[in-house]
């Protein structure tokens, strides 16, 4: 794994702006394409997916204004678009956009009601101390939960409009003037993008593949109706607008808790002080795109038909060159090194490995989950695991999500791996393993190992196809995301000056255990699965969960609207405890 490779294959991948569905995005696929083929991988292919995508007016930015009712004028608006700070790397027309994928359009004038961020209990909590958000704007921050979740409690207690934000308590702690480009911290006018549609692969065609003039079972009204999409329409902004809000808040103060990290005074509203109203203005559409996966195989010289997929996804909310393309950039040189290997020892895996770029991740993990409704049969009969690196987080300690069958060879295989960060091997920690399971301790005499979640590409082959998952990262110890998250600012200038060194030690790492890990799963004459530690996570752990939450089902009936629907809904919970306790 050579790290110079890495750095020229970051800055290929990461020329140009590059959301899913765009003709950036599909250079980007050709470029990947061209990788792969050049690598040596063999059956290198593109798989083409006709999907529904949400962007914005990429000629009339979105914006938040603030009206004085007394004088009839707007007092400050924002230009719904960051300015550049390295204009080399990041000075594209319409780069700076701020825009949430799937966000409902419209103009929405009306008060504002904080409500932190945005969960349940937060709505729940305002309900209680008298708040009521109904016909209201909702400002949430960052944190704590899917932006989509966000905007759909926001929908779900009656919000016109939802406002989100990163605030700097989580995203620029420390020394206000400690931000990007000094270092990673958020600057005031950065702002994360994403998507904030509540399910997995393209919306109209779920359970089958969304191949070029497939029918669509499903329609725009249709998944607005079953929250799928908001109808309101949602905004990000940055920490400098959120001031400009903020500062000018009516009502009670929060609890303490819910005070944030820009200095002002919190308050929960509704509304603005001296007869001022808030403005949300929305420009979005819905358009059916074509998205491109990109696969290329190295054959197995005994398993032909087995599987060893490794995957990461390219299309990016900007630039891209920490999410995704920190990851792209690596595997395309794990598939170079793997044949370089071939071709001077004579050594072939035994099993395939499948290398694999999706399109679509962000705005709903689209590209993997089509390929999997598509080749469901084969992957649940074939695959051996998939093994995931989406982008990095930090760039101190290991950090993987599996699950139990395969937490020892996580295990075996960071042993295997020396360590990048010089501070930790004077300390006496000279692999992966060492620094992962000083970080996070976990039980078993193992490092912490979360259960794999939806967040990234591994969703569909786990729930889907069955297929044993890892999904793997570099994380920091202090932190569990990156600050300029989904930011304009996340150009080569990051990886090579604020993450990594010039030799780019920690990229070349990620690498060698993507490669290693497939390495094992490949050559292993039996498979690396331990079932005994999911039989036993399965009785010891994940039953008892089941149990708290079947309780907390059972509760709900108490709430049920009549008689009979409370009866019928206790028959049910009862027969399923029972079968649980059992």
């Amino acid at each position: 794994i050579k790290g110079e490779n890495i750095k020229a294959n970051l800055r290929e991948l990461t020329k140009e702006p590059h959301q899913a569905g765009t003709k950036a995005n599909e250079r980007v696929a050709k470029t990947i394409e061209k990788m792969y083929r050049e690598a040596g991988l063999e059956k290198v292919h593109t798989l083409t997916y006709d999907v529904l995508l949400g962007y914005p007016d990429w000629d009339r930015p979105n914006t938040i204004s603030i009206n004085d009712n007394r004088s009839g004028r707007s007092i400050f608006t924002s230009r719904g678009v960051t300015d550049p700070i390295l204009p080399d790397e990041q000075g594209a027309p319409h780069a700076g956009h701020q825009w949430l994928a799937y966000s409902a359009p419209g103009r929405v004038e009306g008060d504002i009601v904080y409500a932190h961020s945005g969960t349940k209990q937060d709505f729940l909590r305002l309900k209680k101390m008298g708040i009521d958000v109904t016909g209201k704007i909702a400002m949430m921050r960052y944190g704590e939960s899917f932006r989509g979740d966000k905007v759909y409690e926001a929908q779900a207690h009656g919000a016109r409009a939802a406002i989100l934000f990163s605030d700097p308590a989580e995203a620029a702690r420390g020394d206000k003037d400690d931000v990007y480009p000094k270092s990673v911290w958020m600057p005031p006018e950065g702002v994360q993008r994403g998507t904030i549609m509540k399910t997995s692969g393209d919306p109209l065609t779920p359970l089958y593949p969304a191949k070029p003039g497939a029918y669509k079972s499903r329609t725009i009204d249709e998944i607005k109706e079953s929250r799928v999409i908001p109808y309101i329409p949602a905004l990000p902004i940055s920490y400098a607008t959120a001031y400009e809000i903020l500062y000018r808040m009516n009502g009670p103060q929060v609890p303490d808790e819910w005070q944030g990290g820009i200095n002002v005074t919190y308050r929960l509203g509704p509304g603005l002080c001296h007869d001022q109203t808030t403005v949300v203005d929305v420009k979005s559409s819905l358009e059916n795109k074509h998205i491109h996966n990109v696969v290329g195989y190295i054959p197995g010289r005994e398993e032909e038909d087995r599987y060893v997929i490794l995957g990461n996804h390219f299309d990016a909310w900007v630039y891209g060159s920490i999410d995704p393309n920190s990851g792209t950039a690596v595997l395309a040189e794990v598939a170079r090194a793997m044949v370089e290997t071939m071709k001077t020892t004579g050594w072939r895996p035994a099993r395939s490995i499948v290398i694999t770029a999706w399109d679509a991740e962000e705005h709903g993990l689209i590209g993997s989950t089509e390929y999997v409704e598509e080749f469901v049969q084969q992957l649940g009969s074939r695959a051996v695991a998939y093994v995931n690196m989406d982008c990095f987080d930090g760039n101190f300690s290991l950090d993987v999500a599996t699950i139990p069958s395969l937490r020892d060879l996580a295990v075996d295989v960071a042993k295997r791996i020396p360590n990048h960060v010089e501070e930790e091997v004077k300390a006496g920690r000279k692999t992966l393993y060492d620094t992962w399971s000083h970080t996070s301790p976990g039980k078993d005499d193992q490092p912490d190992m979360k259960i794999p979640s939806g967040n990234s590409d591994q969703a569909g082959f786990l729930t889907f196809a069955g297929v044993p998952v890892i999904d793997f990262k570099m994380m920091n110890a202090t932190r569990n995301i990156y600050p300029l998250y989904h930011s304009l600012f996340e150009t080569p200038f990051v990886n090579e000056h604020l993450y990594d060194k010039p030799d780019f030690a920690m990229h070349s790492n990620i690498g060698r255990y993507w490669a290693e890990l497939a390495h094992t799963l490949a050559d292993s004459p039996v498979l690396p699965i331990n079932v005994t530690r999911i039989a036993s996570e399965i009785f010891g752990s994940y039953a008892i969960e089941l149990k708290k939450v079947l309780v907390d089902i059972l509760e709900d009936t108490h709430h049920a609207e009549n008689a009979n629907d409370q009866k019928q809904l206790r028959g049910i919970n009862e027969r399923i405890m029972m079968r649980v306790f059992i």
